[in-house]
């Protein structure tokens, strides 16, 4: 064999072996909470035990599945509600029923935002301003209130209304939207819980970890546009945290369930989670953290 051929060859060998290099559990730590938030005692008191998850899209809630799984397990009815799915029109399931009972679209004709249809990039921020522009606020209201009057929850689970998460206007504007019916009481539910990450867990996962992907891949960082658009410096703290460990299995199951171009994108927010098995990754991150609206 040449001694070229062998060069290659252990070029080779060596990139396999690079590419394939165990991630370890002190990697996953690094991005796991260091703050400690009070536990929640509240969803363990109601008496009517049903819950709405209002989101933009049928993948917002993955940060929150644990505690809907562990809320299912523990007798709770609750239903999935998005303006849109991405995955029910490929497929025709849902991975939503893994961790809960029922899922379904806000609206039927699935036409809530205007310009979507030829919009370049729809999840980078905009102004709050322009997003009650933008959006048909009067009509998804509407479809809300329905919702909620026929469902009649006790609780809204959804993600946070400063930030949505990294700065998508769609998160904002259903966040937005719950939080303004609730306090002009056109919803009669008890509480919303808004799905967030703490401080630590922000800066290591989304301003680090996912910025210099975006960056590596040519794309702009929404969480850095939305921190200086709106002035802030991420999104709400947490004001309890749910512990979902024993939920583990459910919540890896709910994740895996997704196909790969939905998968992708939850690889930016939970990194390697595809490369540990639940009860490995799960008791890294072993809690759930939520800002309550009351």
């Amino acid at each position: 064999m040449k001694r070229a051929q062998i060069a290659l060859i252990g070029m080779l060998i060596f990139a396999l072996f690079a590419c394939n290099e165990k991630v370890s559990i002190e990697d996953l730590k690094k991005f796991s909470a260091t703050e400690s938030y009070p536990d929640d005692v509240f969803l363990d008191t109601v008496s009517n035990k049903k819950a709405l998850i209002l989101i933009a899209h049928d993948d917002d809630d993955c940060a929150m599945s644990g505690t809907i799984a562990k809320l299912t397990a523990s007798g709770w009815k609750i239903k999935q509600v998005s303006l849109k799915q991405h995955i029910v029109s490929k497929t025709g399931k849902n991975p939503a029923h893994i961790i809960c009972q029922e899922d379904e679209l806000l609206l039927e004709d699935g036409y809530y935002r205007i310009g979507l249809d030829t919009m370049k990039s729809p999840y980078l921020p905009i102004p709050y301003d322009e997003i009650e522009k933008q959006f048909l606020t009067d009509k998804v209201a509407d479809a809300i209130i329905e919702k909620v009057i026929a469902y009649n929850p006790s609780v809204i689970f959804t993600l946070d209304n400063i930030k949505g998460g990294y700065g998508h206007p769609e998160h904002i504007f259903i966040s937005q939207l719950v939080i303004d019916l609730f306090m002009e009481k056109k919803v009669n539910i008890q509480r919303i819980y808004q799905s967030v990450y703490t401080d630590h867990m922000e800066t290591e996962i989304v301003d680090k970890w996912l910025k210099a992907r975006l960056e590596k891949w040519g794309y702009p960082s929404a969480s850095d546009i939305a921190n200086e658009m709106y002035g802030i410096d991420g999104m709400p703290d947490p004001d309890v945290q749910v512990t979902i460990s024993d939920f583990a299995e459910t919540k890896m199951n709910y994740l895996m369930a997704y196909e790969e171009d939905v998968r992708k994108n939850l690889r930016k927010f939970m990194p390697y989670y595809e490369e540990f098995d639940a009860t490995t990754y799960f008791d890294v991150f072993d809690k759930e953290y939520f800002r309550v609206i009351e």
